[in-house]
């Protein structure tokens, strides 16, 4: 069946269509890829004509390709000539870190400016447009910026991530730009650092053999097989268990637990939708032979999403870590940890957050119903932070423990499904009516809860758990013969109070933090 086909009888937009076909296409496009690196030059032709053709020859996207490769230039030549080249002429030149700075805030920016020209011609999200690419460009652009910030830095002043990712050497523009354009991350990424893409066309990603390591070819089938099985699921069930329905009058028919299951089965078909799309790009990047990752020899460089990991979950830290990785760590490196400290030696604070939350708000794009999910999530998290650390240190090493698990999963996953509704909804009356119609059960789950722990709640169960860590202690010093037991006892109560409470990317290095703190307190 041929697209027009499919269209014709209603079963996706067109533009959906061409984009699952794309993404699908990409794979085998891909195969000849591992080949091509014997010759360089050609395999970033190869693949700067095959995403032209995505942007150009299928969605007509003149003026944004122009766009993109504006961009591109642009942030290439302002790293060269800001960064690259003063290091050249002067050995004891130090780069500003303000230069990456402001090449962030001009593609967000650029970026934000495509967005509201969506959001105020009303282009329906059913159309694709330039700003699917740009985000995922944006985020390339941006890391690329401080690669290369940081590979004229000292040394001793970067983490072993910088290391691995510094550019000390400028590259050429043909190879920027094919990294920009690598066709099985053009379209939804997943956005990979330049030296990553240098290794990989260099053919030192594979090892010292240069020889593509085995299981690629049956991991890209195997991602195909999922995105193929949850095309056939939401194609089916989509339609059915959708968000879109609850604004219709035969859901107040229901009564509220029907209302809830449907609301569960939304959820997961809408999450269903993001599988498909990012399975299928994970086969295209795995058989381009750039998804290997050396460190754990594993062909899982390109994956977005852990399926199993989120829909398990049993707190809003393992939703967060597997979703969207590639993002979460974008934010991370380029946003929270790039944040000026006070003094050295700080870890990221209030400001961190801030930035990370503005830097993603922004990303996403500024649709007011997008900010109900930020700001209820924000509560939900901090309620799940406040759990972890005063409540969840009673069952650990209890009977009880599977059982808070369970009402963990079942209470992250009800309540994730309710939180998101304006992420797919994109109208805040229509949202606000959705909640509505499920008696805000979400809100009052997470608001109640604050509430009492908030009170006083916290501080006295936190005071508790400080007591009897403290008697642990003790005993540890009376009873020699169980110190090892005792003190994976203890260690496991510090990070129940303080280091699971990390929730997406804003709150990194909690557990060295308290155990540093601990560490003073006894001296």
């Amino acid at each position: 069946m041929t697209i027009s086909t499919l269209t014709s009888l209603n079963i996706l937009p067109p533009d959906i269509l061409k984009l699952l076909s794309l993404l699908l296409l990409s794979t085998p496009l891909s195969i000849p890829i591992p080949h091509l690196t014997k010759h360089p030059t050609i395999l970033h032709i190869y693949s700067i004509l095959i995403s032209f053709g995505f942007l150009i020859g299928v969605f007509n996207l003149r003026f944004g390709t122009i766009q993109l490769l504006i961009a591109s230039i642009t942030t290439y030549l302002t790293c060269h000539f800001l960064i690259a080249l003063p290091s050249i002429k002067n050995k004891t030149f130090k780069p500003n870190s303000s230069t990456p700075w402001w090449i962030f805030a001009g593609l967000l920016a650029h970026l934000t400016i495509n967005h509201s020209k969506r959001i105020f011609l009303n282009v329906s999200y059913d159309t694709v447009e330039i700003t699917g690419a740009q985000m995922v460009l944006v985020m390339k652009l941006s890391t690329f910026a401080w690669n290369v910030y940081d590979g004229h830095r000292p040394i001793e002043d970067l983490d072993e991530y910088q290391k691995s990712t510094a550019i000390r050497k400028m590259p050429g523009l043909l190879e920027f730009i094919a990294y920009c354009f690598f066709f099985p991350s053009l379209l939804v990424g997943p956005a990979i650092p330049f030296a990553h893409y240098k290794a990989f066309a260099d053919r030192k990603l594979w090892g010292s053999n240069a020889n593509v390591p085995k299981g690629r070819l049956n991991h890209a089938l195997k991602s195909l097989a999922i995105g193929f099985a949850f095309a056939g699921l939401v194609g089916t069930y989509g339609s059915k268990w959708s968000y879109d329905r609850m604004l219709e009058d035969s859901f107040l028919e229901k009564n509220w637990l029907q209302r809830l299951l449907h609301v569960q089965l939304s959820g997961f078909m809408s999450r269903g939708k993001y599988y498909l799309v990012w399975s299928l790009s994970q086969a295209a990047f795995t058989t381009s032979g750039c998804g290997y990752d050396p460190i754990t020899k594993s062909w899982l460089a390109g994956q977005n999403i852990d399926i199993l990991a989120i829909e398990l979950a049993q707190n809003y830290k393992a939703v967060f870590d597997h979703w969207n990785m590639k993002t979460n760590l974008w934010l991370r490196e380029c946003v929270y940890k790039r944040v000026p400290l006070k003094k050295e030696g700080d870890k990221p604070g209030f400001k961190a957050t801030l930035a990370t939350f503005i830097a993603s708000a922004a990303w996403h794009g500024p649709l007011p119903a997008y900010f109900l999910v930020f700001i209820s999530g924000a509560f939900v998290q901090a309620l799940g932070r406040s759990f972890r650390r005063s409540i969840r240190p009673f069952f650990i090493n209890t009977s009880l423990k599977p059982v808070y698990d369970i009402i963990g999963l079942l209470a992250v996953q009800t309540n994730l499904n309710y939180i998101v509704i304006p992420f797919l909804l994109l109208d805040v009356r229509n949202s606000i009516e959705a909640w509505n119609r499920l008696g805000w059960y979400g809100h009052l789950a997470t608001g109640l809860p604050i509430i009492l722990l908030w009170a006083g709640g916290e501080k006295a169960s936190r005071a508790k758990i400080s007591k009897s860590s403290t008697n642990t202690t003790t005993t540890t010093h009376q009873q020699p013969k169980a110190e090892m037991k005792t003190i994976a006892t203890a260690t496991t109560v510090v990070i129940g109070k303080k280091g699971n409470a990390v929730v997406e990317t804003t709150s990194f290095g909690e557990v060295e933090e308290v155990l540093m703190q601990l560490k003073a307190k006894k001296e």
